[in-house]
């Protein structure tokens, strides 16, 4: 629950602070719109009458004044846009990375073969089993990681973190397949 209430309190300050943005753009385009209609009306009556309505430094200081509010309104533009890279969270990336690792197939058949072996020790020290079991020992790691990975993307309520968790998953699927087939060659030859 803990969790659930800081995702949501970091999505309302999220969205509050675009609405900030949003909001000051619009300022911002009032004000560029007023400035637009004052000089298109200076450069009308000038034309029209050739009377000057403002002041040369009025004029200049309008100028200025509307080409930083273009730049501002660029910067905060630039602000407002999310690639999915910066809605990804860092723990999501933290597990791709590991996961990719962890799934490389030659890392994970000799991992599962040592944990195989190893709880075989344990195991055969209280039962003795069939060979079986020690062929289910092996495949349990990558199924436990696969399982994990499921609950994980099950969790996630967020439809984007989803999507990229679902991508994540993915990848980690095909990468555990390989090592399945990978170790069934390996185990049976």
């Amino acid at each position: 629950m803990k969790n659930n209430g800081e995702e949501l309190l970091l999505n309302d300050n999220t969205e509050n602070k675009e609405a900030k943005v949003q909001k000051e753009i619009f300022e911002i385009d009032v004000r560029l719109q007023e400035i637009d209609a004052i000089l298109e009306r200076y450069e009308d009556i000038l034309y029209e009458k050739e009377e000057e309505i403002l002041s040369p430094e009025e004029v200049e200081n309008l100028v200025i004044e509307y080409r930083e509010l273009k730049r501002k309104k660029k910067e905060l533009s630039k602000s407002l846009k999310n690639s999915k890279w910066d809605v990804m969270p860092l723990w999501m990336a933290f597990y791709a990375v590991f996961q990719f690792v962890f799934s490389f197939y030659l890392l994970q058949s000799v991992i599962c073969l040592r944990f195989a072996v190893w709880l075989s020790e344990l195991i055969f020290k209280v039962w003795v089993p069939d060979l079986w079991f020690f062929y289910v020992l092996i495949f349990l790691l990558p199924f436990l990681s696969l399982l994990a990975s499921l609950i994980i993307l099950l969790k996630i309520k967020n439809k984007e973190k989803k999507k990229m968790f679902a991508i994540i998953y993915i990848i980690h699927g095909i990468e555990t397949i390989i090592t399945v087939v990978y170790l069934l060659v390996k185990v049976l030859a």
